[in-house]
C-alpha cells in the first residue's frame, strides 16, 4: 500500500464513510488513483467528466462542496454503476490537480468541521502526489539515459557488424510501444522498404511505395517529422504502404533520414492496437533517426563505391575482369551454363556520325536490351567498344538461341531508325555451352565469338 492509499484508508475510517476516492485531473476527465469503498458498483477505472459531475464541479470551481442531505440522482456522482442510496456527499479540491470525494449512506454527517479536517488531508495527499510525480519523472529520466546508453552501444555494434539494423528497430519498438518499425530509402523519387520489423517481409520488404499514395513516404516530401495522432483521419485517406494492404495503422511516428540537409529515407514506427505510441519516446527516436542517417549515408556511399568499382560507367555493365572471375567461379562449380557473345560492328561508324555521347547512350540502350531479352539474372559485361558477353545460368539451347535472335531483331530495328548506316553488317551474336562445348574459360569465349546465330 502506497502513502496515498494509506491516507485514503485513514479518511475512510475517520468519516466512517461508504466510499472515499482520490481523483486527479486527466485533461477533460478525472482519473481515480486511490479508493476505499463498500460498494460493488464503484468503478475505479471509470473516467469522470469534469462537466456534469459533482467531483468535476469541485475541481472546476476549486471550491469545497458539502451536500448533507443528498437527494440528487446518483449519476451526478459519476462513479457508481448502480444505485447505492447515498445520503451525504463531500468533495474537497486539491488545488487544480484533483479532488477528494467522500460519501455516506447517512444524512447530515458532513459539516464545516469535517470540511476543515479534509483540507488537511487534501494538502498532505497533494504533497504526496507531487513527490510521486517527481519520482516518476526521475525514473523516466533514468530510463531515458539508459535507453540512450543502449542506443550508443547498439550503434557501436552495428558499425562493427555485430548486429543488424533489425536489432535497432527492435529497440525502437521497445521504447515507443509500437507494433511495426521500418526503414524506407528513397529510390526513383519514391520509397523502397529497406528494413522491416513486425510485418510480413514477403509482402512488404524491398517493395516500392509511391510518395503520393501512402503515409509512410510522406516524410520524404517535406523532409520533416510526421507525428500523426491516434486514429488520425489520414489513416482513412491513405494506406501505410500500399492500397489493399492488410495493415490497419492507428498511429504513426515518422522521422526523416537526412544527409547534407537532403532527406533520403524514413524511420517509421506504427501502432496497430489500442496502445498509443509513447510521446516521451519521440526525443530518443529522433536521436536514433540521426544515427541511422549517418549509418545509411556511409552504407549507401559504400554501395555506390562498390558499384563504381565493379561496373563500368558507360552502360552499367560489369567490368570484364570481374566478369572473368565470376565465370571462372561458376565453371569450378561444374554447373551447366551458357556464355553469349554480342558484338556490335557499327560502333566506330556511330562515333563518327552521331558523336561519342550519343554512341554511349546507344550502348547503354543495348545493355538494357540484352538484359530484357536474356533476363534479369544474366551477368553482363562489356569487353570493349560494342562487344558484350553474358553469362546465363539457364541451359536451354533452343530457348537461348531464340532470345538472341529476338535481341538481334530489336537492335536491328533501333539502328534502322538511323538511315545513315550499312544495314547488312550490324550485329554478330554467338553462344557456347559448358561443359559440352568446352571446359576452358577462354575457349568458351572464343566459341561464343565464332558460333554465329
Amino acid at each position: 500500500m502506497n502513502s496515498i492509499d494509506r491516507f485514503t484508508q485513514l479518511i475512510f475510517n475517520v468519516y466512517e464513510a461508504f466510499t472515499v476516492a482520490v481523483y486527479i485531473r486527466d485533461q477533460k476527465h478525472l482519473k481515480c488513483i486511490s479508493s476505499v469503498t463498500f460498494s460493488r458498483g464503484f468503478d475505479k477505472n471509470r473516467l469522470l467528466s469534469i462537466e456534469g459531475t459533482l467531483p468535476g464541479w469541485v475541481i472546476k470551481h476549486s471550491q469545497p462542496l458539502i451536500i448533507p442531505n443528498f437527494d440528487k440522482d446518483e449519476s451526478a456522482l459519476g462513479y457508481y454503476s448502480s444505485a447505492e442510496e447515498i445520503k451525504s456527499f463531500m468533495g474537497y479540491p486539491m488545488g487544480t490537480e484533483g479532488v477528494i470525494v467522500v460519501d455516506s449512506k447517512k444524512k447530515w454527517v458532513f459539516t464545516d468541521k469535517e470540511k476543515r479536517i479534509l483540507s488537511g488531508f487534501a494538502a498532505a495527499i497533494l504533497e504526496e502526489i507531487e513527490k510521486e510525480r517527481k519520482y516518476l519523472e526521475a525514473e523516466e529520466k533514468i530510463e531515458e539515459l539508459n535507453s540512450e546508453k543502449r542506443i550508443f552501444t547498439l550503434f557501436n555494434y552495428l558499425l562493427s557488424s555485430r548486429i543488424s539494423v533489425k536489432d535497432i528497430l527492435k529497440e525502437c519498438v521497445h521504447i515507443s510501444g509500437g507494433d511495426i518499425c521500418f526503414v524506407g530509402i528513397e529510390q526513383n523519387e519514391n520509397m523502397v522498404i529497406h528494413e522491416l520489423l513486425g510485418a510480413s517481409e514477403q509482402n512488404y520488404l524491398n517493395k516500392m511505395c509511391f510518395k503520393k499514395n501512402c503515409i509512410s513516404a510522406m516524410v520524404l516530401d517535406g523532409g520533416r517529422e510526421l507525428l500523426l495522432p491516434f486514429d488520425s483521419g489520414f489513416f482513412k485517406e491513405k494506406p501505410l504502404f500500399f492500397y489493399e494492404e492488410s495493415i490497419k495503422a492507428r498511429q504513426f511516428f515518422g522521422f526523416p533520414l537526412i544527409t547534407d540537409d537532403i532527406p533520403f529515407g524514413v524511420l517509421g514506427i506504427v501502432s496497430l492496437s489500442n496502445n498509443r505510441l509513447k510521446e516521451k519516446a519521440i526525443n530518443i527516436l529522433r536521436d536514433i533517426s540521426m544515427f541511422l542517417s549517418l549509418y545509411y549515408s556511409s552504407f549507401l556511399t559504400k554501395k555506390a563505391y562498390d558499384r563504381v568499382k565493379n561496373y563500368e560507367p558507360v552502360t552499367g555493365a560489369l567490368f570484364f575482369s570481374k566478369f572473368l572471375k565470376m565465370l571462372e567461379e561458376e565453371i569450378k562449380k561444374e554447373k551447366r551454363l551458357s556464355v553469349v557473345s554480342i558484338r556490335l560492328k557499327i560502333v566506330e561508324s556511330f562515333n563518327k556520325t552521331i558523336g561519342i555521347y550519343n554512341t554511349d547512350m546507344f550502348l547503354k540502350k543495348v545493355f538494357n536490351m540484352i538484359r530484357q531479352c536474356l533476363g534479369n539474372n544474366a551477368i553482363i559485361t562489356r569487353k570493349n567498344g560494342g562487344h558484350f558477353y553474358a553469362l546465363i545460368g539457364i541451359h536451354d539451347r533452343s530457348g537461348t538461341k531464340n532470345a538472341i535472335k529476338v535481341l538481334n531483331k530489336i537492335v536491328y530495328k533501333n539502328v534502322s531508325e538511323e538511315k545513315r548506316f550499312d544495314m547488312d553488317n550490324i550485329i554478330e551474336s554467338g553462344i557456347a555451352f559448358f561443359p559440352e562445348d568446352s571446359k576452358d574459360l577462354w575457349e568458351l569465349l572464343s566459341i561464343a565469338d565464332n558460333t554465329k546465330i
